[in-house]
């Protein structure tokens, strides 16, 4: 495909080439090519797809909440081409089989490119789950703040261990859960809900 004429985020004019969804060519004029599909940019403004590295679309589990459908047609509406989703879903994606299931929904519904970041529990199967193409191991989560997936020290050690062994990259969800706020642990959600009402009307 050719762009002609489109402003780029500098300011300049230029034509832009794209092949198999990557930039082959920008110059000031490019010459179409037999059966190039060519969009004509003037006035229009030209940037590169946006990343965004943690999105939670929820499938599979929370549907109700976000599906890959309705999470990547809010993407490219924002410009992001890219997102990688995190691993507490229901089932987390701690195993080859979540990691299927989920890689599936994704390939179906996505509207966008995206990663899938495979989790660590007490019940993962690093040596089937890092066989997969994760795009990171992580958010790995160091205390219960999302879901049931916190893991004590011992356990993250492993879990750095067999991802450097697998090349993987690790990000971590990282805090210390003594000092959370044992008030706010204590409270149900419908009192959370409350609160919130009432700071809201003031």
């Amino acid at each position: 495909m050719l762009i002609t004429d489109a402003t780029l985020p500098d300011g300049r004019t230029r034509d832009v080439r794209i092949e198999d969804g990557t930039i082959a060519a920008v110059a000031e004029h490019l010459t179409t090519t037999a059966d190039e599909r060519t969009v004509d940019a003037t006035g229009k403004r030209l940037t590169p797809g946006m990343i965004d590295a943690h999105v939670h679309f929820r499938q599979p589990g929370y549907g109700h909440k976000e599906t890959w459908t309705t999470g990547s047609k809010s993407a490219a509406a924002g410009g992001v081409t890219t997102v990688v989703d995190q691993p507490n879903t229901d089932p987390p994606t701690v195993d080859g089989e979540a990691f299927d299931e989920k890689l599936a929904l994704a390939s179906e519904q996505s509207l966008v490119d995206f990663g899938i970041n495979g989790g660590v529990t007490e019940s993962w199967l690093p040596r089937i789950l890092l066989r997969r193409p994760l795009f990171a191991l992580g958010e790995v989560f160091l205390a219960d703040s999302t879901g049931n997936m916190g893991i004590d020290a011992e356990l993250f050690g492993e879990a750095l261990s067999a991802a450097a062994d697998s090349d993987v990259t690790v990000t971590v969800h990282a805090e210390d859960a003594s000092l959370f706020n044992d008030s706010a642990r204590e409270r149900d959600d419908a009192d959370a809900w409350s609160a919130y009402r009432t700071a809201d009307a003031r």
